[in-house]
């Protein structure tokens, strides 16, 4: 078995800000979900907290000066031994193209092995309902549970609602299945060992690029790289243009192509399901599972890109058109999936979905303090807060006047980075001096 530890090591970050073009306002800082950016004394914009990847930073910037940083421009040119794909590939090249040609296509490239991971969410998706019956007959577990697909909600919960972490199944994902199957099939094939087996995954999400190099809760990420769809789209463009191979590698039914969606997910589920999309949507809902206000649900599908993976940031195609496309999709391969329960059952009797759990308790990184230290601290932070105007406008450089008093109290500003605090300390000396 192939895994790949958590670095503990400054995480990767896949965001950039160009210095060329940043002119110092304060929308990329007021959209940030983490509060992660400052832009101090009107200069450039700085992450300097947990970002998440979610990319509101990028969609907020009316100048252009943030971007995902990918694994490059043009197809990668050293051969692969497996390649999958987000389902959200089949439907970024006209609706005359159908998933199968996509799969060809990919192939024509010489990438290696390309695997249909929409028959794999099928899989998945028989799983995660046996999992979730399980957990239903339990009275003590959590509910409701919460869907590990998404990178971004898994690292929202991580850095905002560590409470959460338990509400999400401990699961292997499908395109990580896929990975693990890949290097375990192939190198037995080969005769040669599970690192040489190299795994590239297609996605629209800058987040799962950032997430194999540094996974959040589980060590058990087999996938090598990752690329946009963008970075592909226009090399499998030209082999679709020139494709002569009829070989059937597409399996799945219309449940693991609508993953790509918003309420794909739980489409096969027949539980009490609620799917969210939107970052904003996603971190309301996860406030009111965090209150408790969700128990009679049973699961939960999150998607901060508004619908769903095909709103992703490094995807080409509208979403919009995306999802008329692949609706016409999901209706004329069916909303039957095309797996075998009894032999699904019998892999996820062997643990054959399961995931290596870490035992995280918070999102945040052990600061070394007591409970005393921080219980001191938080009540600094709350008295620095009342000496403050309250007026939200982030011309201090922070998100708000919170995350400003944290500041202070952490000693990364002064008091005197409040204009309002700084222009009332001005009219009491010209007062006395009168």
């Amino acid at each position: 078995m192939v895994t790949k530890a958590l670095k503990k090591s400054r995480p990767v970050q896949i965001v950039e800000i160009s210095e060329a073009l940043c002119n110092g306002c304060v929308l990329c800082m007021k959209a940030c979900p983490t509060k992660a950016i400052r832009v101090k004394e009107n200069r450039l914009a700085h992450i300097v907290g947990a970002c998440i990847e979610c990319g509101e930073c990028i969609r907020t910037c009316p100048r252009s000066a943030i971007k995902f940083v990918t694994t490059g421009k043009t197809a990668p040119k050293s051969a692969y031994s497996c390649v999958g794909a987000s389902s959200a590939l089949y439907v970024q090249f006209g609706e005359q193209f159908m998933p199968n040609d996509v799969l060809l296509a990919l192939r024509s490239l010489g990438l290696g092995y390309v695997h249909d991971t929409s028959y794999t969410s099928e899989l998945y998706n028989v799983a995660l309902g046996l999992y979730l019956s399980e957990q239903r007959e339990k009275n003590e577990a959590p509910r409701p549970l919460i869907s590990p697909f998404c990178p971004v909600v898994v690292q929202t919960i991580f850095h905002r609602f560590p409470a959460l972490i338990e509400h999400i199944p401990p699961l292997l994902l499908p395109r990580q299945i896929v990975a693990r199957e890949a290097k375990g099939r192939l190198s037995a094939k080969y005769n040669c060992s599970q690192e040489e087996i190299k795994v590239l995954h297609i996605t629209p999400c800058a987040a799962q690029i950032a997430s194999i190099q540094n996974p959040v809760l589980s060590d058990d990420y087999y996938i090598d790289e990752a690329i946009g769809i963008g970075s592909i789209h226009e090399s499998i463009k030209s082999a679709l243009r020139n494709l002569e191979d009829d070989k059937v590698l597409h399996h799945s039914g219309g449940v693991g192509l609508g993953w790509a969606m918003s309420g794909g997910e739980i489409v096969g589920l027949d539980m009490n399901c609620l799917a969210i999309s939107g970052l904003q949507e996603t971190i309301h809902y996860l406030e009111k599972i965090e209150m408790g206000l969700l128990r009679d649900v049973d699961y939960v599908e999150c998607r901060t890109c508004t619908e769903g993976c095909i709103g992703g940031p490094l995807a080409v195609a509208d979403k919009y058109e995306a999802k008329h496309h692949l609706q016409k999709l999901v209706r004329q391969f069916g909303l039957e999936k095309r797996v075998k329960v009894e032999y699904v059952k019998k892999l996820y009797a062997r643990g054959w979905f399961f995931s290596k759990r870490k035992n995280y308790i918070t999102g945040q990184r052990d600061s070394g303090e007591s409970i005393s230290e921080r219980i001191e601290r938080v009540n600094r932070v709350e008295e620095t807060l009342e000496g403050l105007p309250g007026k939200e406008c982030g011309v201090c450089g922070c998100p708000d006047c919170r995350t400003f008093a944290e500041d202070v109290v952490n000693g990364k500003a002064s008091m005197g980075g409040c204009v309002f605090c700084s222009n009332e300390k001005l009219k009491g000396g010209h007062a006395g001096e009168g």
